[in-house]
């Protein structure tokens, strides 16, 4: 038997109805999903605010800056792209990520880089005295960047600093670093391994590691010391800091740049055509639930934006306090935009953080073709109509299978199967 209850969609306090142009804007909470990432829409400022409260709620948080390059890595490779979707923040360090942001009718705040977030974090150590430990980088690089901070920011706290060998995950001295880790007990980790390798590395670490916040910051120690030069800010506001770091090293990025050009070509035609064939829905909107043992079930009528944020949240966070999968329901969805498929996106997230999942139902083929061209199918299973009856227990059969585009079904081992 299915209890129901309906949840009306309100924004500042006013029904929604035929207002369908209001989109996600620069100051909402949920992320938008741009070519299957969930991004965050807030300015360099913004995001430190955002890692501070990060900071104080308690518990590990890690945080992706995410451009071009480290778009295809994930996309490449299916466990690298659900850690980067289960980051508690994730930041577009790269401006065709904020561009394609606008083509999709939500635009990006800024471009928020791991370089400029380095020295940001310094300065709110200073005043407000958390520790950080620079971890990564070449021999000597990490000392020498801690002078810089030092020097630039008086009273900044770094606690510790440390370059391990060059290996790669399987042959690092993992006990070698976490003790120096757990000896100096940092707020704040900066892990200079490189994508994918300090995000996986933060990953793999993130419950034994003890420290409320870590980001992988890529080649940023580097930049901060002067070993790599960055662009003027005058050529950074014309979108040209690529090309001086090509000209800086044209063997090792020419081959990544056009590596990058031809993924981005090839996957944003169909991400733009799957937002273009999308007629706008006028009509009201609203999100009803039911609970069946283990499961909570939302179903979305309308439209999937920024309508459904609310509800969606109580969804999930009823799903949470009473420890039950929930299986969002789409046969309803008129229209879907970036940031609904945005707000699912950081359902997921704080459901694997619970020990939950989230599964989809009730896709059509249109539903099926804007999941792949937006990169999200490999995020999300997809729950078969004798779940969503209700039974508790089902054969293996009937469990939640991998979404595909024209309905291939691969059997997963059991009922609540966490990805990532």
């Amino acid at each position: 038997m299915k209890v129901w209850q309906s949840y009306p969609l309100l924004m500042n306090g006013t029904q929604i109805g035929r207002d369908w142009k209001l989109e996600m804007k620069s100051n909402l909470q949920h992320p938008v999903a741009i070519l299957g990432l969930p991004l965050n829409s807030l300015t360099v400022d913004q995001a430190v605010e955002t890692m501070e409260r990060l900071v104080l709620s308690g518990g590990t948080h890690q945080i992706c800056p995410v451009n071009i390059d480290v778009w295809l890595n994930a996309l490449a490779d299916p466990h690298l792209h659900r850690i980067m979707a289960g980051c508690s923040l994730v930041v577009p360090d790269g401006m065709p990520l904020v561009w394609v942001s606008g083509l999709l009718g939500c635009p990006l705040a800024e471009r928020v880089t791991g370089v400029d977030l380095v020295p940001k974090l310094a300065g709110l150590s200073a005043r407000k005295g958390y520790g950080i430990f620079l971890l990564g980088g070449r021999p000597g690089v990490a000392e020498r960047a801690s002078q810089l901070l030092e020097r630039d920011h008086p009273g900044v706290r770094i606690v510790g600093t440390y370059s391990p060998a060059e290996e790669n995950l399987i042959r690092m001295d993992h006990v070698e670093i976490l003790s120096r880790i757990h000896a100096v007990k940092p707020d704040i980790l900066l892990v200079a391994f490189g994508n994918p390798k300090q995000e996986k590395w933060i990953w793999m670490h993130r419950k034994r590691l003890g420290v409320p916040l870590s980001m992988g910051v890529g080649g940023s120690f580097d930049i901060l010391v002067g070993d790599a030069l960055r662009a003027p800010r005058w050529i950074q506001q014309c979108c040209l800091e690529w090309l001086m770091r090509f000209l800086q090293e044209p063997m090792r990025l020419g081959p990544r740049y056009l590596r990058d050009f031809l993924g981005l070509g090839r996957r944003l035609p169909m991400a733009l055509l799957a937002a273009w064939i999308q007629k706008p829905y006028l009509g009201h909107s609203r999100v009803k639930t039911a609970f069946t043992p283990q499961v909570l079930h939302a179903y979305i009528h309308g439209k999937l934006g920024t309508e459904a944020a609310e509800a969606l949240q109580e969804a999930t966070t009823a799903s949470i306090l009473n420890g039950l999968v929930m299986v969002v329901h789409l046969q309803g969805v008129r229209q879907t935009t970036a940031a609904g498929f945005g707000i699912l996106m950081d359902a997921r997230r704080q459901l694997l953080e619970a020990g939950l999942s989230v599964s989809l139902a009730g896709l059509n083929y249109k539903m099926r073709f804007l999941l792949y061209a937006w990169c999200v199918q490999p995020l999300f299973d997809e729950w078969q109509p004798a779940i969503s009856r209700g039974r508790s227990l089902v054969p293996e059969s009937e469990a939640p299978v991998r979404i595909g585009l024209v309905g291939e079904q691969e059997g997963l081992p059991a009922q609540t199967r966490i990805n990532g």
